[in-house]
């Protein structure tokens, strides 16, 4: 972000900089707040009675986020062999992957001990080398899943029935297409959609019903193509509506009107342009960042919910204290740089997918119900265990130490996992959706990349639709869809249609899409505003805010005090 962003926010919430530092890999300068001195001082962890002071980062908080997120796949599925079994599965991992890979059943049994993998610290080698050689050898499960029913083709989901190529998303029925979706019934190609039922191409839409290709929508029902509108029935491409009913282009007319004029509409997959908040807070208390909600004292972070004390994170629900927390992070609190952390967990660090009553982690990867472990891999209920070896709790106290010291030598300690550990390549991950990197940028800075093609190939005696020869009407579209092979009209990639999905579309009366669901998702993905803040003149008051959108946005845009004056009063 540009160093006017930080000094406007160090005036704004009356918190000094006390350092510029530039980051050692993009070369950007970034500040230092004396609260972010008073963070690390206060959760700098304190072992056998000797305090291990954090120091301040080296790099910008966005390349902090960049290798969180660079170690979370959450949609690039392969079919692999389980290392177990033998098996065919659905994977995370790409069969040229080296690492081990068990199906779930197998996985998740007790016939193989993660301890059973423990190694003993060398002391001549670096820390993350060994680390790495650990995470090669303990079995990853091949998705990351639990409680569903029929709902074999998902990852990071749980609690869920009858879905299909979700991601991210909990406790949802019928659903497909989708990428963190809660709560939610009937949706389909949908984008932070939360306890909604019959939404399809929906963007940041809550409590709704009904809505197709509708953005930040919230207790509306029966929208099409709308932007902004709350508490809204029946309208038709409008934007920044509240408790409105029966609306076309922002005008209104009689409910048959409405329905004459809207029966022989044609489908369209667009979002309006409309007026724009600077940024999106509701009930937060000095908090800067967008989409923030019940928070207080968040700052620098995106999609926060009912935290207090948050910094530089993102997609985080129920937290405290907390600084460097990633996609997503649920009821946690005083950790650092760390990724998939949720239920009940306490001082997680630089860490990543730990999970239920977890506290005092350090540099570990996958664990569930963990206290004190140490550059550990796959562990579920154990303490005081380093790479994976059981220890009791005056030598994991001792051993400690010296590892970290040990770490310093080698510029490891207190800096998150290097790049080339991440069992992913970089363009398989969360951090490529939001922080697109060429196969040259990626590799120039020790990223992976995964550029071996696994698309599945048309069979000679399938029969295949492009472009204008996919049916427009659905009406006209019988059961032997289901038998042929669509061509993306963009990327040329084939996909094809499920006989949920087509009853979906049949029911919400919407046309077959022409595009691969990979290419609507990445579509959908560049509507959302930049995680990131910029300086611009409200267009109503003139003044100086923050907002996600930068200079070259073309639409108004609003500080929150004039948007909702304009909207609400």
């Amino acid at each position: 972000m540009d160093k006017k962003v930080y000094e406007f926010v160090s005036k704004k919430i009356n918190d000094s900089i006390v350092e510029w530092k530039t980051c050692k890999v993009s070369g950007q300068e970034f500040p230092i707040y004396q609260s972010d001195i008073a963070f690390y001082d206060k959760i700098s962890p304190v072992i056998d009675g000797k305090k291990y002071s954090i120091p301040t980062p080296s790099l910008c908080p966005e390349e902090r986020q960049k290798r969180r997120l660079a170690f979370r796949n959450d949609r690039k599925l392969y079919r692999r062999n389980c290392d177990a079994t033998g098996k065919q599965i659905i994977s995370i991992y790409s069969p040229d992957k080296t690492y081990t890979v068990y199906e779930q059943q197998a996985r998740r049994s007790d016939s193989r001990d993660p301890l059973g993998f423990g190694k003993e610290v060398d002391f001549t080698r670096s820390f993350f080398e060994q680390f790495d050689e650990l995470m090669h050898e303990v079995p990853h499960l091949s998705l990351v899943t639990k409680m569903n029913e029929n709902s074999e083709y998902v990852n990071a989901c749980g609690n869920s029935k009858n879905c299909y190529l979700i991601f991210d998303s909990d406790f949802c029925e019928d659903c497909m297409y989708s990428s963190i979706i809660k709560h939610s019934k009937n949706t389909v190609d949908g984008l932070h959609v939360y306890y909604c039922e019959n939404t399809y191409n929906c963007i940041n839409c809550t409590e709704s019903f009904h809505l197709i290709s509708c953005q930040e929508c919230d207790r509306s029902k029966f929208l099409v193509n709308c932007s902004k509108c709350s508490n809204c029935e029946y309208c038709t491409r409008c934007s920044n509506l509240v408790h409105k009913k029966y609306c076309i282009d922002n005008i209104q007319y009689t409910k048959e009107e409405y329905e004459a004029k809207t029966a022989s509409q044609e489908f369209s997959y667009t979002y309006p342009t409309s007026l724009c908040r600077s940024t999106y807070t509701v009930n937060d208390e000095w908090g800067v960042g967008n989409n923030l909600y019940g928070t207080k004292n968040c700052h620098f972070s995106y999609n926060i919910g009912y935290a207090e004390n948050m910094k530089y994170s993102d997609l985080v629900t129920w937290a405290n204290n907390c600084h460097d927390i990633s996609s997503y992070g649920w009821e946690l609190e005083n950790s650092y740089q760390a990724c998939s952390i949720w239920f009940n967990t306490n001082r997680i660090f630089f860490s990543a997918v730990i999970t239920s009553w977890c506290h005092d982690v350090y540099y570990s990867y996958i664990a569930g119900g963990c206290t004190n472990i140490f550059g550990c891999v796959g562990l579920r209920e154990k303490s005081y265990c380093i790479l994976n070896k059981q220890y009791a709790k005056e030598e994991y106290e001792i051993l400690v130490p010296k590892i970290i010291e040990h770490m310093k030598q080698y510029g490891e300690w207190w800096e998150f996992f290097a790049p080339e550990i991440s069992p992913f390549g970089y363009n398989e991950t969360v951090a490529q959706d939001y922080y697109p990197r060429t196969k040259q940028e990626a590799v120039q800075q020790w990223y992976k990349r995964q550029d071996t093609d696994y698309d599945t190939a048309i069979p000679a005696n399938m029969s295949t639709l492009k472009g204008s020869d996919i049916p427009q009407d659905i009406h006209t579209v019988d059961d032997n869809i289901l038998n042929a092979i669509l061509i993306c009209e963009i990327t040329g990639k084939p996909f094809r249609i499920q006989k949920q999905e087509l009853n979906f579309y049949r029911t919400m009366n919407i046309p077959l899409p022409h595009k691969h669901p990979d290419q609507r998702h990445e579509e959908r993905l560049q509507q959302l505003p930049p995680k990131k803040l910029f300086l611009k003149i409200c267009d109503c008051c003139h003044n100086e805010v923050l907002s996600v959108y930068d200079k070259k946005y073309s639409g108004k845009v609003y500080c929150e005090s004039c948007y909702n004056k304009e909207i609400y009063w």
